[in-house]
């Protein structure tokens, strides 16, 4: 197979192998995971913050459980046709990515124009979540 820098490069090939499916899917997967680090390690915070990851026929979210329900919050992934929608409550989250091959024939997420990896995603999504500080 050709290469991406490759005039030959198979670009009809890797877009079709680059599914809304299987990325959202690999979202979930990450979420659930982090999900897991961040009950596993308090990283030296006091607020008693637990959180849980639901999956869902169209989505999953990732809630936060606080000892006063004013500092519970959620972060909802949505697949919606060929958009993830990734939407806060309770947290300023609100994200619309594409999935599509970038020019070296990767498959990555699209916010606008600016291309992501699932981590940095993930984290745009959930780093409010895990870490902000509230006003006591």
């Amino acid at each position: 197979m050709a290469a991406a820098s490759d005039d030959n490069f198979d670009w009809v090939g890797a877009q079709a192998r680059c599914g809304v499916t299987e990325m959202f899917q690999k979202l979930q997967d990450g979420a659930q995971a982090d999900v897991e680090r961040r009950n596993g390690a308090g990283f030296g915070r006091d607020d008693n913050w637990r959180f849980e990851f639901h999956a869902g026929e169209d989505g999953f979210e990732v809630v936060r459980i606080a000892d006063s329900s004013k500092d519970g919050a959620a972060v909802t992934f949505e697949r919606e046709g060929p958009r993830i929608n990734i939407a806060g409550d309770g947290v300023d989250v609100r994200i619309t990515a594409v999935v599509g091959i970038n020019p070296s024939g990767d498959c990555r997420y699209f916010v606008g124009e600016l291309e992501f990896l699932g981590w940095e995603v993930r984290k745009q999504a959930l780093d409010q979540l895990f870490f902000e500080e509230l006003d006591e």
